[in-house]
């Protein structure tokens, strides 16, 4: 049988197994399927929800997982701008409080490290939200020709996107992905992948 006869079967199964680099694999033998005619192990999965059985049916995609080091290119791109936006917001604040309220510009020169994590978690949670929920991609994933998807490789939802961010302020965090899969705790725990993207 051809592979695309197999992933006939395959792309339906509760066996499949999702790899970036060689496509989907049978979950039991952790290889590409090579039956004659019928598999012995194939199970049709019931649950498969429309939005997913539909995409189970389109063209097999390799999507290859980003490596460590764009990954932590992508970092220090998205942090500066995470510090830049943190800049933009203390000046607002500071420009309206010298109209509303100048006695109260004294707050923002003390040093108060839990209302800097907090403010800066905040920053954080919205700036990766609010691109990685409408685009896909922050930023620096423009930069760098990369993109978050789910582990299956379809879209994530917006709560998929919510789930990553909050996971990105568990401290010490960013370290995680520097193992030499480049896969960090936002990702396993929010079940998504930063992929290359197909030119």
């Amino acid at each position: 049988m051809t592979r695309q006869q197999h992933l006939a079967f395959c792309k339906i199964c509760t066996h499949r197994k999702n790899d970036f680099e060689r496509g989907i694999l049978c979950g039991i033998t952790n290889e590409l399927a090579n039956f004659e005619n019928e598999c012995s192990s194939f199970e049709k999965d019931g649950n498969l929800s429309p939005r997913s059985f539909g995409s189970m049916y389109s063209d097999e995609v390799h999507l290859p997982t980003a490596s460590a080091g764009k990954r932590f290119i992508n970092y220090l791109i998205d942090y500066l701008f995470i510090v830049g936006l943190g800049a933009l917001v203390g000046g607002a604040i500071g420009l309206v409080l010298s109209y509303v309220a100048p006695d109260k510009l004294y707050l923002l020169e003390q040093d108060n490290m839990l209302v800097d994590y907090a403010l800066g978690a905040v920053l954080l949670l919205v700036y990766y939200t609010f691109f990685e929920g409408f685009t896909g991609r922050s930023i620096r994933k423009f930069f760098t020709k990369t993109k978050v998807v789910l582990e299956n490789g379809e879209k994530p939802t917006f709560n998929d996107i919510l789930v990553r961010s909050l996971c990105r302020i568990i401290p010490f965090e960013a370290f995680s992905f520097l193992g030499k899969d480049a896969i960090g705790w936002h990702d396993t725990i929010s079940k998504t992948r930063v992929v290359e993207m197909q030119d």
